[in-house]
């Protein structure tokens, strides 16, 4: 099924950061841009990839920067868990809560944050059910992405179009090895694709 050439996706990895000197997020994502080079289902969609570095900071910097230069038709996150053992689709995300220090030692500003929690508008449990029955990875749902990087670069897309933003936490490279990680975000961003296209016809 082509997709029309306008559909850009921007892809982020996170950098290294405490125990996870090599983070299997970014490790996944440069898999997953070979992928989509090679990739029918995505022949006519730009794949964008950056690797971002865990920094509220840099969080806040770049990634309405992305946006702006980009105007992606899809923003796909992507973040290391050591807790997650299959591939997790995050549904939320909390403006407040950041108390964890990053890799320089700082945590947001939260004096003025008013807490508040926004959703994506993707529908996750289709995706989850399709990985599930399409995929060698298996899938599953949360509601808790954990108040540190990758709940914080997930809130700040969804402030921005949470109808084109979507997280998942990866699991280490002992419960899936960076390609097989790969091939399951290249199934899931296959399945946005084609319902994008679906939604358009």
């Amino acid at each position: 099924m082509e997709v029309p050439s306008k559909n850009t996706v921007l892809i982020t990895g996170f950098g290294p950061f405490s125990n996870h000197i090599v983070n299997a997020s970014w490790e996944a994502v440069k898999e997953l841009n070979k992928l989509c080079a090679t990739s029918k289902e995505l022949k006519n969609v730009e794949v964008i990839v950056k690797e971002m570095s865990v920094s509220y900071e840099d969080v806040d910097t770049y990634v309405p920067k992305l946006w702006e230069e980009y105007k992606p038709t899809l923003v796909l996150h992507v973040g290391v868990s050591s807790k997650a053992k299959s591939l997790t689709i995050e549904c939320c995300a909390h403006s407040n809560g950041y108390l964890r220090q990053d890799t320089s030692d700082k945590c947001p500003d939260e004096s003025n944050i008013k807490p508040k929690i926004l959703e994506t508008k993707i529908n996750v449990n289709k995706i989850c059910s399709a990985i599930n029955e399409n995929s060698e990875c298996n899938a599953c749902i949360s509601h808790d992405a954990g108040r540190y990087l990758c709940e914080y670069i997930f809130y700040k897309s969804l402030q921005i179009d949470p109808m084109k933003t979507l997280f998942i936490h990866v699991p280490d490279f002992d419960q899936y090895s960076s390609i097989q990680t790969a091939k399951g975000l290249h199934d899931i961003l296959c399945y946005l694709i084609k319902d994008m296209k679906n939604m358009k016809d």
